[in-house]
């Protein structure tokens, strides 16, 4: 039995000629404020009218990081509304030290171990590894005894 998966289902549907449903909502809603403005409000609703089929405009095509302008609008309300919450640890200052080279002692380092005698204890290590218990130690008395 087949079945049909569906494809492109993050495309909107074009539904009012090349809008898709939110788009002509917000465009409808910016224009329906403007005329609103324009017709209540003599001469500052002429500005106010462009400013709101401005943003309906905006809201219907504008995306921001390729998501749609009404998150960038929500995130925003969402930050100033909810508190924040900063956490400041206070480092205590580290004083400088300076070098006193009237005492000064030389230390003796550990020799660094050369890729020759690393490779001899590796070799050493996957032998003992290798081979059973028995024969480990009695190569170890052999090495010892020098035979």
């Amino acid at each position: 039995m087949q079945f049909q998966v569906p494809q492109f289902l993050d495309v909107e549907d074009k539904i009012i000629g090349p809008l898709t449903l939110k788009q002509f909502l917000y465009i409808a809603g910016g224009v329906g404020l403007g005329y609103l403005s324009y017709r209540f409000i003599p001469w500052i609703g002429v500005v106010l009218g462009l400013g709101f089929i401005g943003v309906g405009v905006a809201l219907g095509f504008y995306k921001y990081n390729n998501k749609p302008l009404v998150f960038l609008i929500q995130s925003a309300i969402d930050y100033f509304r909810n508190d924040r919450f900063y956490v400041w640890e206070r480092k205590e200052k580290i004083e400088e030290t300076k070098l006193d080279l009237n005492n000064f002692k030389p230390t003796k380092h550990a020799p660094r171990l050369s890729m020759k005698t690393l490779s001899s204890k590796l070799s050493d290590l996957a032998w003992s590894m290798d081979v059973p218990p028995e024969e480990a130690e009695a190569e170890r008395r052999s090495d010892e005894l020098g035979i």
